[in-house]
């Protein structure tokens, strides 16, 4: 399995339940106060330390078991596999975007707007990755 993939299969679990603790939160505090928080800084900078910690270690650890893999340079195959993951990835959180801000057209909730982009943020991410493990796995 190359770097990449390995990567790739880590980030897509490390937001996915990062995203589920958020989003657990996220609910758990709209039925205590009634209606959707709005943000908090620290606990969305939390929330990103915490991603980064988490990909941080994961690299190190897959580096660690094999340095030369970690090292070399992306061939044509997996400069194509990043870049069809990335742009339909990017489709998914345009049409998510959107989706975003014809609620908040609707409804007028800036609070439910943010955590609307924020999980189109997530979700694309999720995407980007489940397609990279995908497009390696189909040898595209």
């Amino acid at each position: 399995m190359a770097f990449q993939e390995k990567m790739a299969w880590a980030m897509a679990g490390i937001l996915t339940v990062t995203g589920a603790l958020y989003y657990a939160w996220v609910f758990w505090a709209t039925t205590q106060l009634g209606h959707l928080p709005p943000p908090i800084l620290p606990f969305l900078v939390v929330y990103v330390v915490l991603i980064i910690v988490a990909a941080t270690l994961m690299a190190a650890g897959f580096a660690i078991t094999n340095p030369s893999e970690a090292n070399a340079p992306l061939d044509e195959r997996e400069r194509l596999i990043q870049f069809k993951s990335a742009a339909q990835s990017g489709r998914v959180f345009g049409f998510l975007i959107v989706v975003g801000l014809i609620d908040f057209a609707v409804f007028q909730n800036g609070n439910r707007f943010f955590h609307i982009a924020f999980a189109a943020l997530i979700v694309s991410q999720i995407i980007e990755y489940g397609l990279t493990v995908l497009f390696y796995r189909r040898g595209t």
